[in-house]
């Protein structure tokens, strides 16, 4: 239900998201290679933010 609700809300940046991208920037994650630490990694899974995204976001 919460998917939905996301999706309906958050269209553009739900569809980046499931292709893999930022919801905010759009750019292409290297999930292997872009987090700095478990926490950013997590934090990924949550939001789908790349590292450069939660670091403006959360600093």
């Amino acid at each position: 239900m919460l998917d939905e609700m996301m999706k309906k809300v958050f269209p553009v940046e739900e569809e980046r998201k499931a292709e893999g991208r930022c919801p905010f920037c759009g750019k292409q994650i290297d999930v292997e290679n872009e987090f700095r630490d478990e926490i950013s990694k997590r934090e990924f899974g949550i939001s789908g933010m790349c590292q450069s995204c939660q670091d403006d976001f959360f600093n």
